[in-house]
């Protein structure tokens, strides 16, 4: 008896020292994910998801991954967070819906002392993350994707693709942003102009409507700017490819971008969806910045993992934390171009 009381003891010690859990040193599987997507329906978390579906199926018994879709109501995912907690679960990726509310949300999941990591739609602040050591926010650098939208329509113009129809040395520009306060957002729309301008191009904003990254919207939108600017359209950019096709669909029904060279006007989007690159490959959209949702995934589930194993969340990856000591930032990959 003392001796089997004396290897618990051991045991204990171990596990405090080590940061461990005593449910990673027994390795008790599976690993529970509790996921919470701000919205399943837009076309770039549903990517995250099928991701995320594939690492579950490619772990089986390893790891169980459990979904939920807040459906871009902040009040929904608290409940669904709620019940993750209670369901003790070993580890949350969260998609915030509301970016402002990361303080409410980690100090009910610092009471369970549950890992928790950000991801894709960074929080107004990283501060509360910061507070919080078994946090982290996982993104992308968004200044990256407006600069490399920039190198896209730079390309298009030097090749004459891009024209100055009405011969005013301006280039002449409808914006469609997503979120009024999501930073990604902001830092797509002022990077992608602050290139084009660093590089010579004079530019002039026809408009900026914020579509919170819905085709629907941008269709909407684009039909009606068309109806009253028309041929002094000269480009125009999206924060994501799903406005970037809604805008196409609102030109199409102008007789635009169908393969009339003469009534084309450029689009250039961010993700790098399937259909996006389709309608690219079909010469109707003009680009895509690719994000990668592969890439993103697998450092959720590496990271995930090492939370729950006790380690350091960057230990044995090529990842390394930004400036904030708290974000990790994935590179976007490349892009794809109209022939």
């Amino acid at each position: 008896m003392k001796k089997i009381s004396f290897l618990i003891l051991i045991f204990l010690m171990f596990s405090i020292l080590s940061g461990s859990s005593p449910k990673a040193i027994s390795n008790s599987y599976p690993i529970k994910f509790g996921v919470l997507l701000y919205k399943e329906k837009d076309d770039y978390i549903k990517l995250i998801k099928n991701e995320l579906l594939k690492i579950e199926s490619k772990n089986k018994g390893i790891i169980e991954i459990t979904i939920y879709d807040a459906n871009n109501n902040q009040e929904l995912q608290n409940s669904q967070i709620e019940k993750l907690l209670s369901d003790n679960v070993d580890v949350i990726l969260l998609n915030l819906v509301d970016v402002t509310k990361s303080k409410e949300v980690i100090e009910k999941i610092k009471e369970k002392d549950i890992p928790v990591i950000f991801f894709n739609r960074e929080p107004s602040s990283l501060n509360w993350i910061e507070s919080y050591k078994k946090s982290i926010y996982l993104g992308t650098e968004a200044c990256e994707s407006g600069n490399i939208q920039g190198e896209i329509i730079l390309r298009e113009l030097r090749k004459n693709d891009i024209k100055d129809k009405n011969d005013n040395k301006i280039l002449d520009i409808i914006l469609l942003s997503g979120e009024v306060n999501n930073i990604e957002a902001q830092l797509r729309s002022e990077c992608v102009i602050r290139t084009l301008n660093n590089n010579g191009i004079n530019t002039n904003l026809i408009a900026e409507e914020h579509c919170n990254w819905e085709r629907e919207c941008a269709e909407e939108k684009i039909q009606k700017l068309f109806s009253e600017y028309g041929e002094d359209i000269e480009l125009i950019i999206s924060n994501n490819d799903s406005m970037a096709i809604g805008a196409l669909k609102a030109l199409q029904k102008y007789g635009y971008n169908i393969g009339n060279s003469e009534k084309y006007i450029p689009i250039v989007g961010v993700d790098g969806l399937e259909e996006a690159k389709q309608l690219i490959n079909k010469g109707e959209l003009t680009g895509t910045v690719i994000q990668d949702s592969e890439a993103t995934v697998r450092a959720l589930y590496r990271i995930g993992i090492n939370f729950v194993e006790g380690r350091s969340p960057l230990e044995n990856t090529e990842y390394n934390y930004d400036v904030t000591g708290v974000g990790v930032r994935i590179p976007y990959n490349g892009y794809i171009i109209r022939n």
